[in-house]
């Protein structure tokens, strides 16, 4: 398959769609591409320009695995970056205007550790406690010590609190995943986020194939 669009995001999102991506999946990588194309420099996009951005990317991750993902959704995304044109986005295309926007309510807060803090005291319900139990366990099937393991469930319990008030669909979810990650103001607390959301996703909401 190749990529025939002029915008390479637009274009990996059509390809990654026809290969039979799921919804939530296609968000997820284009965003990742989207983050490639913000690390090129304009003066240099040729090969070694997007190697060197696809490295800096890289670079910034504390996570391997998430950092395997960035190269994997790379060489997936050259292609489309190259039939565009080498074509950076403009400013005004960073993000896409949605057709339906979601408001997320979230608790009274001071920021986001407070929010957190909101989260970690927060008495959870059989079916959070069961979410959290289920994550918790995967985590340590994947060899996570104890402390790295509470920081990714302390994130998890703020999407379970921001979740709350919400439609438990995989719209809605995105849409808070989207409110929240305004709140992280480093790319890499930014990339550790999005990283849990996306693992917490199938014990969070583990029948949701909405788009």
């Amino acid at each position: 398959m190749t990529c025939a669009l002029p915008d390479p995001l637009l274009s990996f999102r059509s390809l990654l769609e026809r290969r039979g991506y799921a919804a939530d999946a296609v968000d997820r990588r284009v965003e990742m591409a989207r983050r490639i194309l913000r690390a090129i420099d304009p003066a240099d996009t040729s090969d070694r320009g997007y190697r060197l951005a696809v490295d800096q990317v890289v670079g910034s991750l504390a996570d391997p695995a998430a950092a395997a993902r960035y190269q994997q959704v790379a060489r997936e995304f050259f292609p489309c970056f190259v039939d565009a044109g080498r074509r950076l986005p403009l400013k005004s295309e960073a993000v896409p205007v949605r057709p339906e926007a979601i408001a997320v309510p979230l608790p009274p807060h001071q920021g986001l550790d407070d929010l957190i803090r909101q989260a970690l005291a927060m008495k959870t319900t059989p079916v959070e406690t069961q979410a959290l139990k289920g994550y918790d366990a995967w985590l340590k099937r994947e060899g996570l010590e104890r402390s790295a393991r509470e920081r990714r469930l302390a994130i998890a319990r703020l999407l379970l609190l921001g979740m709350r008030p919400l439609k438990a669909d995989g719209r809605h979810y995105r849409a808070l995943i989207e409110r929240l990650l305004a709140l992280f103001t480093r790319d890499e607390t930014r990339s550790y986020f999005l990283g849990v959301a996306r693992e917490f996703h199938p014990y969070l909401l583990p029948r949701s194939h909405d788009p």
